[in-house]
């Protein structure tokens, strides 16, 4: 065995953990937007307003795009675990007499 399956599961771990705290920081960063758009749009400043509107979608798509992308990794590590762990059975099995 070339692994180690506790280091593994830490590592998805913290890679939930990662997936976590950056949900957290879009959703807060968009409650954030809502709020100075709204206050921005009463004040009459909409150029500056459609200005940072666009530059925060850039955002939020870029980290959905993240959060897609670690959720996959996060997958597939997982399968490449229980993979392996099948693997070591099978392994074991043949020398079952």
């Amino acid at each position: 065995m070339l692994y180690d399956p506790a280091k593994i599961n830490a590592l998805i771990t913290d890679l939930e953990g990662y997936r976590t705290a950056i949900t957290t920081e879009r959703n807060n960063a968009d409650d954030a937007s809502k709020r100075l758009l709204g206050q921005a749009w009463q004040s009459g400043d909409a150029g500056a307003s459609a200005a940072f509107s666009q530059k925060h979608n850039t955002l939020m798509t870029d980290m959905d795009d993240l959060l897609h992308i670690l959720g996959k990794g996060i997958e597939n590590v997982r399968a490449a675990l229980e993979k392996a762990q099948a693997t070591d059975q099978n392994v074991a099995d043949d020398f079952v007499w």
